[in-house]
């Protein structure tokens, strides 16, 4: 049974409370993301993550993008505010040049001992054109290295499925519910990566948005998950931060 290490920004906390799936939070989308400024930081802390794991023992994702969809929709990292506090209109917008430039950046991460990249999801119907064509050229850039999970969130009008949603969605707007982790273990039973969703289960019943109180662990300098430095999470997650590792 191998460990799913899933590294990326605050959309990890989709994938928290089930065994043997360990979300790497590198730091939120503002400053960890596809834009160019931001790639050797990515690369710095993607090699402090792997330092601590056993790679043999692991498939490791790469889940990045959807904060640099979001963006241009209102040149904000928080478009979906005024919508939803000041009643302003968000409209969709697909900027293929920057998109096509942040696939660009993707691939100046060095994905040596990446696996498999996840598709960037999202919980708020203005962003989700962008996320479609980022996928779309996502794929055709890294071929049979992307695994899909964004299409099952959708329907044919490009709108997220309710089922996906926070049920406070309103407190979060952005992330997709825990659902997603259960949709990427049958998506890797069918693809025989794993070899039972059992060895995955989760830690809760039903599914849960981002804002549920959670546990924090840490990993010690040898390389070992320490569940006994447990706090509460701001944002509800089950994060795994990572102490700096003395050479």
């Amino acid at each position: 049974m191998k460990k799913l290490i899933i590294i990326g920004e605050s959309h990890t906390r989709s994938f928290t409370y089930r065994e043997n799936v360990l979300p790497f939070f590198m730091g939120n989308g503002k400053n960890i993301n596809l834009s160019t400024k931001n790639i050797s930081t990515i690369n710095n802390k993607i090699k402090t993550i792997l330092s601590t794991i056993n790679k043999e023992n692991s498939i490791i994702f790469l889940f990045l993008g959807e904060p640099n969809c979001r963006y241009p929709l209102k040149n904000s990292w928080d478009p979906h505010w005024d919508e939803i506090r000041k009643k302003k209109t968000v409209k969709p917008l697909v900027d293929i040049e920057h998109i096509t430039k942040c696939i660009e950046n993707l691939s100046k991460i060095d994905l040596s001992n990446i696996d498999y990249i996840l598709t960037p999801t999202g919980a708020y119907d203005p962003v989700i054109p962008a996320l479609n064509k980022f996928n779309e050229l996502l794929r055709d850039k890294f071929k049979d290295k992307v695994i899909d999970i964004f299409s099952n969130t959708i329907d044919d009008d490009l709108k997220v499925l309710d089922i996906y949603k926070a049920k406070n969605w309103v407190k979060d707007p952005i992330h997709l519910n825990s659902k997603i982790s259960e949709d990427l273990l049958l998506i890797l039973k069918n693809k025989n990566l794993i070899n039972s969703i059992e060895d995955y289960k989760s830690k809760i019943d039903g599914y849960f948005g981002t804002h549920l109180p959670s546990k924090f662990g840490t990993f010690n300098r040898q390389g070992g998950f320490d569940g006994s430095k447990i706090t509460l999470s701001k944002f509800g997650s089950y994060i795994i931060k990572i102490e700096v590792i003395n050479k």
